[in-house]
């Protein structure tokens, strides 16, 4: 019985010690894991206020530290190529693809044309293309970046100004001169009328811009009497040969092929491909719909779709706003 007893009293003290100890580790884990919540909590405050801290920096450092502004650069409109014409630099500025405007440096024997290709305004202007500011690259540069900054919407308010002091005619955007037409600044495919190429440049802006419509001659501000002027003589044409009919385009699928007259198709130049007059032969395309009109030279055969009687390069088809139609009326005329 004693033995019992013992034994009873043995079991009562394990099981209370047994129970005391269990209690005990779980207080103790019990608090671990409060220490554990804890330390978390606290990297966690510690991590948001660093965080905080971070970005308050961040924004100080902004405001007071020198780094360089980024600045966003819209799509150019604009492309430049440098050529020759004869003995003379030139440099052509292209709006949306199309030829507006030539640049021609006084006459050199020595001129050598940059071989680069379409450059863009930024290259000349960043001085990644090393040009001397009278370049017509250089001068070209400049109304591009003029012309890039237009907004759409202001595409109407371009007008065409005859500068009495300068003896030219500048395209205006009310008070600011944005391109000057004269004797170093040409139209690409001239009609050899001054007036007619000084308004085609304008019209060409205002289209390519934003979808303005075209001016007559009679919205010339300050057109002077062709007397005070030394101009070349309008154009005439050729006998009486004269043409109505349907134009379309080509470009893209022949671009580089070899034409009919033997040189390679360009898209980007002022051809055109009709079927009976000679190569070479300069002739004067116009709109019947819009009233605007290109040269060009014949360089090609076609079309031979009927109905048509002209088939226009892609610029030239651009230059009188018949890309997207396809086709449209025109009135050919040959010019001397």
């Amino acid at each position: 019985m004693n033995k019992q007893l013992m034994s009873s009293v043995t079991a009562t003290v394990l099981t209370t010690l047994l129970g005391t100890a269990g209690i005990a580790s779980a207080q103790t884990l019990e608090s671990a894991n409060s220490v554990e919540t804890a330390n978390a909590d606290a990297l966690e405050t510690l991590a948001a206020s660093d965080l905080q801290e971070t970005v308050s920096n961040d924004a100080v450092e902004t405001a007071s530290s020198p780094r360089q502004p980024q600045v966003a650069i819209a799509p150019s409109l604009t492309t430049l190529f440098p050529h020759t014409v004869g003995t003379s630099n030139a440099a052509t500025l292209y709006v949306r693809n199309i030829p507006v405007l030539t640049f021609i440096a006084e006459s050199s024997t020595n001129a050598a044309s940059l071989d680069t290709g379409f450059i863009t305004p930024e290259q000349v202007l960043s001085g990644e293309i090393a040009t001397t500011p009278d370049h017509p690259l250089a001068r070209a540069a400049a109304v591009a970046q003029k012309i890039n900054a237009l907004p759409p919407e202001t595409a109407a308010e371009l007008t065409l100004k005859w500068n009495h002091e300068a003896r030219a005619y500048w395209v205006m955007r009310g008070e600011e001169a944005i391109a000057p037409i004269d004797a170093q600044h040409i139209l690409p495919d001239s009609t050899r009328n001054w007036d007619q190429d000084a308004l085609q440049v304008t019209n060409r802006l205002r289209r390519l811009v934003g979808g303005a419509g075209p001016l007559a001659m009679a919205n010339i501000i300050g057109r002077p009497q062709s007397q005070f002027r030394n101009t070349p003589a309008p154009a005439q044409s050729v006998g009486q040969f004269l043409q109505q009919g349907i134009a379309s385009w080509y470009g893209p699928g022949f671009h580089g092929r070899r034409s009919a007259s033997g040189e390679r198709f360009n898209q980007n130049a002022m051809t055109a491909a009709h079927r009976t007059l000679p190569f070479g032969t300069q002739v004067r395309v116009t709109n019947l719909r819009t009233g605007a009109s290109v040269v060009v030279r014949i360089n090609d055969r076609g079309p031979f779709t009927r109905g048509r009687v002209i088939d226009l390069s892609r610029a030239a088809a651009g230059a009188i706003g018949m890309i997207g139609s396809g086709v449209a009326p025109v009135k050919v005329e040959v010019l001397q």
